[in-house]
C-alpha cells in the first residue's frame, strides 16, 4: 500500500506539474508567436541593410573600378585595361546587377531612387569614357580589327572631323586630358554624391526600423521573462529529484555523443547499461570505419597513395603552386617475364619505399598504375627546380644499390609546374597531368633512365 500511495504522489506531482506547465506554455506560445514575427521583421530588415549596403558599396567600387581602367588604358595604351572596362561594362554589368538587387525591395525605395540616379550619372560618364579610349586607341596606333577585338562598341565611337585630324600625340593627350580634367571629376563627384545620398538615407530607415522592433520586443520579453520565472520555480522540484542520476549523465552524453568519444559509466543502472552497449558499439564502427578509410585511399601492395586519393588530391590542390612528378620503371614488363611477378613485386615494393621516403611529409606520393607512380609536391614553382632535381638524384642513387639481392632498376621521370617562371595562372588538373606525362614521354624517347621537366613546344 506504501508503495502504491508513493506511485500516485509522483503522478500527482507530476500532473500539478504538467497542468501548470500546459497553462504557462500556452501563455508563451502566444506570446512568443509575437516576438517571432517582430524577430522575422528584423531579420527582414537586417537583410535588406545588408542587400541595400551591398549594392551601394558594389556601385562605388565598379564606377572607380571602370575609372581606373579607362585612365590606366588611355594612359598606357594597355590593351588588357580596356577589355576588362568592356567586359565589366558589357558582360558583368555588376552596377545594373547591385540597382536589380535594391529593385527587389520596390522602386518606392529611397536607396533605389539614389542608386538609380548613380547609376545614370555612372552611364553618362561612359560616353566620356567611350570617346576617348577611342580617341586614345587610334592615338596609340590600334587598328580598326584591334580596336574591334576590344569591343564593337568601340568601332561605333565616331571622332569629330576636328579630332580625327588630329596627330597621334595630340589624340593621346587630348585622350587624358577628357578623363582627367575638372569636368570629368564633376561628374565624378555627382555618382559620389549619389551613392553618399543613398548610404545615408539606408541608415536613417534602418534606424528607425530597429527602434520600433527594440521596443515591441522588449515590452514582449518582459511579460515572457515574467512568466519564465513561474515556470523555473515549478521545475526546480522535479529537476532536483531527476538531476543527478538522469539528467546529468544523459546531458553530458550527448556532447560525448556528438564528439563520437565514449560515454561515461555512471548514474541510474538503465543509463550505465546503455552507455556500456554504446560504447562497445562505438568502438567497433570507429575500428570498422579507420579501416574502410584506408583502403579506400591506400595501394593494397605499397600502402601508398592509390589512383582515387591521387585525383581527389589532384582536384583540392588546382590553382596552387604545385609541382606533378610521373615516375615509369624501366622494362618493367621485361623484369616480370624474366624473373617472375613475384620478384616485380619485390621491385615495386622497393620502388615506393625509396619515394615515400625521398619526399617531404606535406607531398603526396602515390601508385597510379602498374609501375606508374606520381609525385604531387605542393609549394612548388620553377624556381625550385634543383629541389626536385636533387630528391631524383637521391631516389637514383638508393635504386642503384643490389645490396637486397634485388635487380638494379631505372626510372623515367617526367615533371611539370601548375605555375611558369613568370608567376602565370595555375594550371587545371588535366592541362597539369598532360604537361607532365609529356615530360615522361620525352625522357623515354631520351633514352629512359632519365627525367625531363615540361617545356613549351616538346612533344607537340
Amino acid at each position: 500500500m506504501g508503495k502504491i500511495k508513493k506511485e500516485v504522489r509522483i503522478v500527482y506531482v507530476f500532473a500539478v506539474f504538467f497542468a501548470a506547465l500546459l497553462v504557462i506554455a500556452i501563455i508563451l506560445l502566444v506570446g512568443s508567436s509575437h516576438i517571432d514575427k517582430t524577430v522575422t521583421d528584423m531579420q527582414n530588415s537586417t537583410d535588406k541593410y545588408i542587400v541595400e549596403q551591398n549594392s551601394i558599396n558594389q556601385m562605388r567600387e565598379v564606377s572607380d573600378y571602370l575609372t581606373t581602367k579607362c585612365q590606366s588604358f588611355v594612359s598606357t595604351g594597355e590593351v588588357s585595361n580596356a577589355k576588362a572596362f568592356f567586359k565589366e561594362v558589357n558582360v558583368d554589368k555588376n552596377r545594373e546587377a547591385s540597382l536589380e538587387e535594391v529593385e527587389k525591395y520596390g522602386k518606392d525605395d529611397s536607396v533605389y531612387a539614389s542608386l538609380s540616379e548613380a547609376l545614370k550619372a555612372s552611364n553618362e560618364l561612359t560616353k566620356t569614357e567611350f570617346y576617348a579610349m577611342r580617341l586614345a586607341a587610334e592615338g596609340y596606333g590600334l587598328n580598326d580589327s584591334e580596336i574591334r577585338d576590344i569591343s564593337e562598341d568601340l568601332t561605333e565611337v565616331e571622332l569629330t572631323e576636328e579630332d580625327a585630324q588630329l596627330t597621334d600625340q595630340q589624340k593621346r593627350q587630348n585622350a587624358r586630358r577628357m578623363v582627367f580634367d575638372d569636368n570629368y571629376n564633376q561628374k565624378k563627384t555627382e555618382i559620389w554624391n549619389n551613392v553618399i545620398d543613398s548610404t545615408e538615407k539606408l541608415m536613417k530607415t534602418t534606424r528607425e526600423r530597429e527602434v520600433d522592433y527594440y521596443n515591441d520586443a522588449r515590452s514582449r520579453l518582459i511579460v515572457q521573462n515574467c512568466l519564465m520565472v513561474v515556470l523555473l520555480a515549478l521545475a526546480m522540484f522535479l529537476f532536483i529529484i531527476t538531476a543527478q542520476m538522469i539528467i546529468i549523465p544523459l546531458t553530458k552524453s550527448a556532447g560525448y555523443i556528438r564528439s563520437n568519444k565514449k560515454l561515461p559509466v555512471r548514474g541510474a543502472a538503465e543509463y550505465t547499461y546503455l552507455a556500456r552497449a554504446y560504447n562497445r558499439m562505438l568502438e567497433v564502427t570507429q575500428k570498422h570505419h579507420e579501416m574502410l578509410s584506408y583502403e579506400a585511399t591506400h595501394d593494397e601492395m605499397t600502402d601508398l597513395y592509390n589512383r582515387k586519393f591521387f585525383d581527389m588530391k589532384h582536384e583540392e590542390l588546382a590553382g596552387e603552386e604545385t609541382a606533378l612528378i610521373i615516375v615509369d620503371i624501366d622494362h618493367f614488363k621485361s623484369i616480370n617475364d624474366t624473373y617472375g611477378h613475384e620478384m616485380g613485386d619485390k621491385i615495386l615494393k622497393k620502388v615506393s619505399g625509396i619515394l615515400a621516403s625521398s619526399f617531404r611529409s606535406e607531398d603526396f606520393v602515390c601508385r597510379i598504375g602498374g609501375d606508374e607512380f606520381a609525385v604531387l609536391m605542393v609549394q612548388m614553382h620553377p624556381g625550385l627546380r634543383h629541389v626536385i632535381e636533387g630528391k631524383i638524384a637521391g631516389v637514383n642513387k638508393m635504386l642503384s644499390s643490389i645490396e637486397d639481392g634485388l635487380p638494379a632498376v631505372t626510372l623515367s621521370i617526367g615533371s611539370a609546374f601548375s605555375v611558369t617562371e613568370e608567376g602565370a595562372q595555375a594550371d587545371t588538373p588535366e592541362e597539369l597531368f598532360r604537361k607532365a606525362d609529356k615530360a615522361l614521354y620525352q625522357a623515354k624517347e631520351a633514352g629512359r633512365n632519365t627525367y625531363a621537366f615540361y617545356e613549351e613546344g616538346i612533344n607537340s
